[in-house]
């Protein structure tokens, strides 16, 4: 969850407030009533946070219906780096395995960069290149594979 992130109820989630008809874990339930609206993920970890991961208990309750982000405010999920990492590392084996030993010099920049927004802009920046080194055939692959893992 991101800490920006502010939440509201969903119909669901003010059906169990008022009636308990999808009982709800009673860890969870302080945690719903507390959502107005107003509120940013990172004031409501600091006010439960003896009920442990409230980022983890927020996602959860948005994965069940319960709550959903305001609309206009910060994404409900920032990248995880661990996840980060690991998608820019599959990308720049998808270069290395579409170009071989030539995509050596993109596959590096791609590994540099810091954020998947950075891969992104790259890889937009160097299309034109890639489509014509990958040819008609593997650039549609390519890209798709890209597309994919940068989602």
């Amino acid at each position: 969850m991101n800490p920006e992130s502010v939440l509201e109820k969903t119909t669901k989630g003010l059906e169990e407030i008022e009636t308990r008809k999808h009982k709800l874990d009673a860890k969870l339930r302080p945690i719903l009533i507390a959502v107005n609206g107003k509120l940013k993920a990172a004031e409501l970890a600091n006010r439960f946070g003896s009920l442990g991961d409230v980022s983890a208990l927020l996602d959860g309750l948005v994965k069940q219906g319960f709550l959903q982000p305001v609309a206009g405010t910060a994404p409900t999920t920032a990248a995880d780096p661990a996840t980060t990492r690991r998608v820019i590392a599959e990308v720049a084996r998808s270069i290395s395995d579409a170009l071989g030993p030539d995509g050596d010099a993109f596959s590096e920049k791609v590994e540099a960069a810091k954020s998947l927004t950075e891969v992104k802009a790259f890889l937009e920046s160097r299309r034109d290149l890639l489509n014509s080194v990958l040819g008609k055939q593997k650039a549609p692959v390519f890209w798709q594979k890209v597309d994919q893992l940068l989602a």
